[in-house]
C-alpha cells in the first residue's frame, strides 16, 4: 500500500496532495532511483514535506501538471546541452513553482547555469543534508536562496547580466512598450536586489500583485525572466542602473524567478 503524502511517477493516476499547514509538495526529478530514494527519505523524516518522484523530464511534466507542486528539485549533476532549456519547460508548466537544482560541483559555471535556468536555489552534491532542507524550504516560502550565493560571486552575477544583456539587445530597438509608472518602479526595485515580498513592502502593494505585475510584463516584452526585463530597461533607459560609477555591476543581486 502506498504510503500517504507520497506519489511516484509509476502511479496509474495522480492526484493533488494535501498540503495541510505550511507543508511543501516537492518533485524530485534525478535518473538513479537510489538517489531519489534518499533524498526523499531525508525530505520525509524532516516533516511537512510531500514527495513525488519522476526520473525523465517528460515524467516530471505530466507529474507537475497534475499536481502543481511547490517546489521542484532537479539533479543537473550529468547536465547537457538540453539542461537549461528542460528547466524553463518545467517551470512554464508551474510559473509559481520554485525550482532548485542540485549539481555535481560547487563551481561558477555551475551556479551560472542554475541562474540562467530560473532556479531558486542551488545546492552541490557536497553539501550537507542540513541546507539542502533549508534551501528547499525557503524556496518553498518564496525567497531566493540563490540571489545569497551571487552575492558572494559577483563575478558570476556579471557574467548572468552580460548573457541577459545579449539575449535582451535583440529587443533594443522595440517601441516604447508603455510600461507603467508602477512597472518600472517594480523593474527599479528588482534591479536593487529586491525579492516580490521586498518590492510589495516597498511600493504597497501584495507579493501575489507583484508577482502578477511582473509576469504581464514579461508577456508584454516576449521575455522569460524578470532579470532580461531589468537589463532591457536599463538599456531602454526606463529605469537608472544600478551599476556604480566605474559601470561595473555592483555585488547585488537581482535574479528572482
Amino acid at each position: 500500500m502506498e504510503e500517504v503524502g507520497v506519489y511516484t511517477s509509476q502511479a496509474v493516476s495522480i492526484e493533488e496532495p494535501e498540503r495541510p499547514g505550511d507543508s511543501i509538495a516537492l518533485l524530485i526529478v534525478d535518473e538513479h532511483p537510489v538517489v531519489r530514494a534518499g533524498v526523499r527519505t531525508l525530505l520525509e523524516n524532516e516533516g511537512g514535506v510531500h514527495v513525488a518522484e519522476a526520473d525523465t523530464v517528460a515524467e516530471a511534466v505530466d507529474i507537475v501538471r497534475a499536481t502543481s507542486p511547490n517546489v521542484l528539485l532537479m539533479d543537473v549533476s550529468e547536465a547537457t546541452a538540453n539542461t537549461v532549456d528542460d528547466m524553463r519547460r518545467l517551470q512554464r508548466e508551474a510559473p509559481d513553482m520554485a525550482l532548485v537544482v542540485m549539481a555535481g560541483k560547487d563551481d561558477d559555471d555551475e551556479v551560472y547555469r542554475a541562474v540562467v535556468g530560473g532556479a531558486a536555489g542551488h545546492v552541490a552534491n557536497t553539501a550537507q543534508p542540513a541546507e539542502l532542507v533549508d534551501t528547499i524550504r525557503r524556496a518553498a516560502s518564496g525567497k531566493v536562496p540563490i540571489s545569497d550565493t551571487l552575492a558572494q560571486r559577483p563575478q558570476v552575477g556579471r557574467r548572468v547580466l552580460e548573457a541577459f544583456a545579449r539575449m535582451s539587445s535583440r529587443s533594443a530597438t522595440r517601441p516604447d512598450p508603455k510600461l507603467s509608472e508602477r512597472d518600472l518602479d517594480i523593474l527599479s526595485c528588482a534591479a536593487n536586489g529586491m525579492t516580490n515580498q521586498q518590492i510589495g513592502r516597498e511600493i504597497g502593494m501584495s507579493e501575489h500583485t507583484v508577482k502578477a505585475a511582473i509576469s504581464r510584463m514579461l508577456n508584454r516584452l516576449g521575455l522569460r525572466h524578470r532579470t532580461e526585463a531589468v537589463v532591457l530597461a536599463i538599456r531602454q533607459g526606463w529605469i537608472q542602473s544600478p551599476a556604480g560609477p566605474t559601470g561595473a555591476i555592483d555585488n547585488r543581486p537581482f535574479v528572482e524567478p
